[in-house]
Protein backbone atom coordinates (compact mmCIF):
# COMPACT_ATOMS: atom_id res chain seq x y z
CA UNK A 1 0.00 0.00 0.00
CA UNK A 2 2.58 2.42 0.83
CA UNK A 3 6.74 1.90 1.07
CA UNK A 4 9.33 4.43 1.12
CA UNK A 5 11.58 6.03 3.09
CA UNK A 6 11.26 8.22 6.41
CA UNK A 7 14.72 10.04 7.14
CA UNK A 8 17.12 6.95 7.37
CA UNK A 9 14.77 3.95 7.90
CA UNK A 10 12.57 2.12 4.89
CA UNK A 11 9.14 1.74 5.43
CA UNK A 12 6.68 -0.43 4.29
CA UNK A 13 2.98 -0.40 5.29
CA UNK A 14 0.36 -2.82 3.88
CA UNK A 15 -3.31 -3.04 4.71
CA UNK A 16 -4.69 -7.06 5.98
CA UNK A 17 -7.96 -8.63 5.03
CA UNK A 18 -9.18 -8.26 8.92
CA UNK A 19 -8.64 -4.26 8.23
CA UNK A 20 -5.69 -3.92 10.77
CA UNK A 21 -2.56 -2.24 9.83
CA UNK A 22 0.90 -3.64 9.15
CA UNK A 23 4.07 -1.95 9.45
CA UNK A 24 7.28 -3.04 8.89
CA UNK A 25 11.16 -1.01 8.70
CA UNK A 26 14.71 -1.50 9.68
CA UNK A 27 16.78 0.85 11.53
CA UNK A 28 20.60 0.17 11.80
CA UNK A 29 20.17 -3.27 10.35
CA UNK A 30 17.31 -4.15 12.91
CA UNK A 31 13.78 -5.04 11.13
CA UNK A 32 11.21 -3.77 13.34
CA UNK A 33 7.43 -4.83 12.80
CA UNK A 34 3.98 -4.27 13.97
CA UNK A 35 0.75 -4.73 13.47
CA UNK A 36 -2.09 -2.38 14.95
CA UNK A 37 -5.67 -1.67 14.41
CA UNK A 38 -5.83 2.18 14.42
CA UNK A 39 -4.19 5.21 12.25
CA UNK A 40 -3.85 6.63 15.84
CA UNK A 41 -1.88 3.49 16.94
CA UNK A 42 0.00 3.51 13.91
CA UNK A 43 1.32 7.07 14.47
CA UNK A 44 2.05 6.07 17.97
CA UNK A 45 4.16 3.19 17.62
CA UNK A 46 5.87 3.34 14.40
CA UNK A 47 5.93 6.74 13.00
CA UNK A 48 6.65 8.60 16.52
CA UNK A 49 9.92 6.30 16.29
CA UNK A 50 10.31 7.36 12.82
CA UNK A 51 10.12 10.99 13.11
CA UNK A 52 12.07 10.90 15.85
CA UNK A 53 15.33 9.86 13.89
CA UNK A 54 14.18 12.03 10.68
CA UNK A 55 13.45 15.53 11.29
CA UNK A 56 10.66 17.69 11.13
CA UNK A 57 11.00 17.72 7.14
CA UNK A 58 9.58 14.40 7.30
CA UNK A 59 6.15 15.47 8.26
CA UNK A 60 5.20 15.30 4.68
CA UNK A 61 6.17 11.70 4.12
CA UNK A 62 3.82 10.45 7.60
CA UNK A 63 0.89 12.52 5.90
CA UNK A 64 1.35 10.08 2.53
CA UNK A 65 1.24 6.99 5.09
CA UNK A 66 -1.80 8.31 6.91
CA UNK A 67 -3.42 9.62 3.43
CA UNK A 68 -2.50 6.00 1.77
CA UNK A 69 -3.88 4.09 5.15
CA UNK A 70 -7.13 5.89 5.48
CA UNK A 71 -7.73 5.55 1.33
CA UNK A 72 -6.38 1.45 2.23
CA UNK A 73 -9.46 1.04 4.88
CA UNK A 74 -11.89 1.48 2.28
CA UNK A 75 -13.96 -1.64 2.13
CA UNK A 76 -12.51 -3.64 4.91
CA UNK A 77 -14.08 -4.57 8.08
CA UNK A 78 -13.18 -2.29 11.40
CA UNK A 79 -11.01 -3.99 13.74
CA UNK A 80 -11.71 -2.30 16.52
CA UNK A 81 -15.36 -3.75 16.25
CA UNK A 82 -14.25 -7.64 15.77
CA UNK A 83 -14.97 -9.63 18.58
CA UNK A 84 -11.39 -10.83 20.32
CA UNK A 85 -10.38 -14.19 20.97
CA UNK A 86 -11.26 -16.15 23.68
CA UNK A 87 -8.53 -17.26 26.00
CA UNK A 88 -8.03 -20.62 26.55
CA UNK A 89 -7.25 -21.04 30.61
CA UNK A 90 -4.56 -23.68 31.30
CA UNK A 91 -5.75 -25.26 34.15
CA UNK A 92 -3.79 -27.08 37.19
CA UNK A 93 -0.28 -28.23 36.64
CA UNK A 94 1.43 -29.76 34.03
CA UNK A 95 3.16 -33.55 34.58
CA UNK A 96 3.30 -36.21 37.07
CA UNK A 97 1.90 -35.79 40.65
CA UNK A 98 4.49 -34.49 43.25
CA UNK A 99 5.19 -36.54 46.43
CA UNK A 100 3.35 -35.55 49.51
CA UNK A 101 6.55 -36.84 51.51
CA UNK A 102 8.58 -34.17 53.16
CA UNK A 103 12.48 -34.48 53.25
Amino acid sequence: MWQGRIGEAPLRVDMLPSGRIFASWSIRGNERRAVVDTIQQLEQRVLFQLMLGAGPGQDAAAREVVAAVLQGQQGLPDPTQAPRPVKKKRGGRRGPPRSRRRR
